[in-house]
C-alpha cells in the first residue's frame, strides 16, 4: 500500500528538519585577537555554589565547590546539606580528568562523561588550545577549537563587549549550552548547564560564604 500524499509529506517534513545543522548559516571570519585575549573562557575562581542537577527524571540538589588547588589542579565536590559526598572529580594541570569518588546512583558511564564533559567545558579547558577559528552569525560572534569529534564554542556579541554562552556541538548539533549571569566571567553569579541530546540539566547559584 502507498502511503497517502500527507503521510508522505509530513515525514518528508521531519526528515528534512532533522537534517537542518544547528550552526547553519555560520560565516568564517578572521579571528579577533583582541576579543579573544579579552573574552576567552578562563577557570572559575573557587568558589560555593547552591546547585540541582536534573538528569533522566531524577532530581539531587546540594552545594558545589570549585576549587583550584595549590597544584593547579582543579576539584568539583558535590555534596548534601549533611555532608554526603555525591561526587569528587578532579582536572590535572594539563586538563585529565579523574574522579575521586562517586556515588553508586550516579556511577554510569554515559553520566560520568557528561558530567566530565560539562565542567571541563565550565573550566574553560578546551580553550587552552592555541588553534582556533571565528565565524558571524547575525549579531553574534563565534569563536572556535576542535578536540575529537566536538566542536566547542563561546560565543559574544557582535562588538565582543561580553560573552554570550558557551557550547559543545557535533558538526551539526548543538549537545551543550552554558550561559552565566553576573559581571565577573571568573565570579559568575548564577551557570545553567543545559543538555540538547540528553535529559540533564544543571542549576548553578553563587553562594556568599
Amino acid at each position: 500500500m502507498r502511503p497517502s500524499p500527507i503521510r508522505f509529506l509530513l515525514f518528508s517534513t521531519v526528515l528534512l528538519a532533522g537534517c537542518v545543522s544547528d550552526y547553519k548559516g555560520l560565516k568564517l571570519v578572521s579571528v579577533d585577537q583582541n576579543c579573544l585575549s579579552k573574552i576567552k573562557p578562563v577557570a572559575l575562581s573557587t568558589a560555593w555554589f547552591d546547585a540541582g542537577i536534573d538528569v533522566v527524571g531524577k532530581h539531587i540538589s546540594g552545594l558545589l565547590l570549585i576549587k583550584e588547588m595549590p597544584d593547579q589542579t582543579k576539584r568539583l565536590v558535590f555534596t548534601n546539606e549533611a555532608g554526603l559526598t555525591f561526587f569528587d572529580f578532579g582536572f590535572d594541570a594539563s586538563g585529565d580528568f579523574k574522579v575521586h569518588y562517586i556515588i553508586q546512583q550516579l556511577d554510569k558511564k554515559v553520566v560520568v562523561r557528561l558530567l566530565r564533559d560539562d565542567f571541563s567545558l565550565l573550566l574553560g579547558i578546551p580553550f587552552d588550545s592555541p588553534v582556533w577559528r571565528s565565524w558571524a552569525l547575525g549579531e553574534e560572534r563565534y569563536f572556535g577549537v576542535s578536540e575529537k569529534n566536538e566542536n566547542h564554542y563561546f560565543i559574544t556579541d557582535k562588538e565582543c563587549s561580553s560573552l554570550q554562552r558557551l557550547e559543545s556541538a557535533s558538526k551539526r548539533r548543538k549537545k551543550l549550552t552554558i550561559t552565566m549571569a553576573g559581571n565577573d566571567v571568573q565570579k559568575p553569579d548564577s551557570i545553567v548547564l543545559q543538555h540538547h541530546t540528553f535529559a540533564m540539566k544543571i542549576n548553578l547559584k553563587k553562594l556568599n560564604r
